[in-house]
């Protein structure tokens, strides 16, 4: 890792960082830790490859199993035992290839958990249990193929993930019986964050005979509604600015 160009081709380094009630986990590589007061923990290798997002909220922390699944055998959301140091399975998916990731909601106080790939893999789903239960809200098509879930008081924001069609910014009600599509992007959205009232998404390059663009966007909005896409230095102005006391 300490040699760049060696990192970058492996896709070495540290992933994701979440933090819930005076603990962090670390996802770095395949490989998971836990911090606290009194050190760090190594939580061991994580179930499939590198989780596409991690999640901690209400004191609990969760990862959804991502590997290539051919054979399409049943995929798991994990939670972590915090007493003994260990991910175990809480949920369990038949009929979906992977799960793109787990988002906690502070607002509908849930959490929601976002599958693919194919139409009938593709779907968002909310569990208001911690897991006991978990429920289809939308799905079926590569329009709700999605991984990035973000939260308003009233809505749910995503982009879709679908390499061979058109991509779009959407937004939802908690019940998924409206589903509005606000922006056309050039690629599928895979990462995004909300910071105060700003929400903000990022395209991957994968280009397809559908998706032609060469460029990374970041696509910014203030209220939900209005989706501007921002130049570089754009993207570099702001984040110093109203973004930096947030992160």
């Amino acid at each position: 890792m300490r040699i760049p160009i060696a990192a970058r081709a492996l896709r070495l380094g540290v992933h994701h960082v979440a933090r819930t009630r005076g603990k962090t986990v670390v996802v770095a590589n395949k490989a998971s830790y836990l911090i606290e007061e009194g050190g760090v923990t190594s939580l061991g290798r994580l179930h499939g490859s590198r989780p596409m997002a991690l999640c901690a909220a209400e004191g609990k922390a969760f990862y959804g199993e991502y590997r290539s699944n051919p054979e399409r055998s049943a995929v798991h959301v994990f939670g972590l035992d915090f007493d003994n140091k260990v991910w175990v399975p809480v949920w369990r998916f038949q009929g979906v290839r992977h799960v793109h990731g787990v988002f906690y909601d502070p607002y509908g106080k849930a959490f929601w958990v976002t599958t693919g790939d194919s139409d009938e893999e593709s779907a968002i789903w909310r569990t208001d249990d911690q897991f006991s239960s978990v429920k289809k809200v939308v799905g079926g098509s590569q329009q709700l193929r999605a991984v990035q879930l973000l939260f308003t008081e009233d809505h749910v924001y995503f982009g879709s993930d679908a390499p061979d069609e058109s991509n779009h910014i959407y937004r939802m009600d908690r019940e998924g019986s409206k589903v509005e599509r606000l922006c056309p992007v050039d690629s599928s959205v895979f990462y995004g964050c909300k910071v105060g009232n700003h929400l903000v998404f990022s395209t991957a390059v994968e280009p397809s005979s559908v998706n032609t663009g060469w460029e990374a966007e970041v696509w910014h909005s203030l209220d939900g509604e209005s989706w501007t896409r921002l130049p570089v230095h754009e993207v570099f102005s702001v984040w110093s600015g109203p973004f930096s006391s947030g992160i």
